[in-house]
């Protein structure tokens, strides 16, 4: 398309103003530029050798986390010395004696148990054969005297606490007598609450 008018008056055209949708001009006279290079972007950097010896800036502490602190165990009391301490200090035959006394005391005042004071006492003789013969060891010794103080004191509670850590730790060495140990504690317990609601 001719951008340019005839005028008949001079027979000259004259420039017109391009409209809107024109196509653009091209000068094919303009001076021709050379071609620029492209910028490769991709293109891999070589590491600066001059700098090789520095080292990297080091991280802004504040970038970093906390380092964790670190715990050191509790150091480890070594049992030994308190099994041989409990050795020393319990006399195995009195202790036997001790806790004798007390199991047959409280047998004889609860007579309400009948037969199965029967199977108590047989129960108590298998612990005192076993205990004669050297297969309780110290620390037994020493929780069935605190179990059978707490029964002499009526603290019966107390006394089924340490039945059960018996049953855990020791139940190997303690399993075919405990059980009657164990009727002689709940007869205790029972007896102790009918008291305290007596007197209510």
């Amino acid at each position: 398309m001719n951008n340019s008018a005839y005028t008949p008056n001079t027979g000259v055209s004259a420039p017109i103003d391009p409209g809107w949708n024109d196509p653009p001009k091209f000068s094919y006279n303009a001076q021709v530029t050379p071609n620029r290079p492209r910028n490769i972007l991709n293109k891999r950097v070589a590491f600066p050798m001059s700098n090789v010896t520095s080292s990297p800036a080091p991280m802004s502490p504040a970038n970093l986390p906390p380092m964790p602190q670190v715990f050191s165990p509790p150091p480890v009391v070594p049992l030994t010395s308190t099994i041989q301490q409990e050795q020393i200090d319990i006399d195995s035959e009195s202790t036997l004696k001790e806790v004798k006394a007390i199991f047959t005391n409280l047998l004889d005042s609860s007579l309400e148990l009948g037969n199965k004071a029967d199977d108590i006492r047989r129960r108590i003789d298998v612990m005192e054969n076993m205990w004669t013969s050297g297969k309780l060891n110290s620390r037994i010794f020493m929780q069935m005297r605190n179990l059978a103080y707490a029964l002499q004191d009526d603290t019966p509670r107390k006394a089924d606490d340490i039945h059960r850590a018996l049953m855990v730790d020791h139940v190997s060495a303690v399993g075919t007598w405990m059980p009657g140990i164990k009727q002689l504690i709940h007869h205790c317990i029972a007896r102790s609450e009918l008291l305290s609601i007596d007197k209510e």
